[in-house]
């Protein structure tokens, strides 16, 4: 019986690495690709497994966060990361550097707009009705009529 329990907690060892590894960050891993973390886990399943818990226990705590089990990442229950992932979108509009980019450009156009406006003398007053101006949403005059 003892034989068959250390054989279950060996394999249940060597495929929790597995998935931690499959599920991990580059900077848990070392710099290590995941390939080379797998292929040392099942060619040498003990050594690999346990310098892959150390070396990852190791690097999640200098990140900052507890190490957290691979089903608590995948649950959302893992404490968040110190800096968020760089391909997270921008939170808000104000984030995004195209959007604030577009609102410039925009304020920019309305601006020259505005300074040519300035710079075209108005032929009548503002108080005045213009004969070529819709009034009460009625059509111009028409001097054809």
């Amino acid at each position: 019986m003892r034989p068959l329990l250390l054989g279950v907690l060996y394999v249940a060892l060597v495929v929790y690495t597995l998935v931690d590894v499959a599920q991990s960050d580059d900077d848990v891993r070392h710099g290590i690709p995941k390939s080379v973390w797998v292929v040392a886990i099942v060619l040498l399943p003990l050594v690999g497994s346990i310098a892959w818990l150390v070396l990852a226990f190791i690097a999640r705590r200098r990140r900052g966060r507890a190490a957290a089990a691979p089903w608590e990442r995948a649950s959302g229950n893992a404490p968040t990361p110190a800096r968020p992932p760089a391909d997270v979108p921008p939170a808000g509009p104000e984030d995004d550097p195209e959007y604030m980019w577009l609102l410039e450009q925009a304020r920019r156009k309305r601006e020259r707009e505005e300074r040519r406006r300035g710079d075209q003398p108005d032929e009548s007053p503002d108080d005045e009705p213009r004969s070529d101006r819709p009034q009460n949403g009625n059509r111009p005059n028409d001097p054809s009529d």
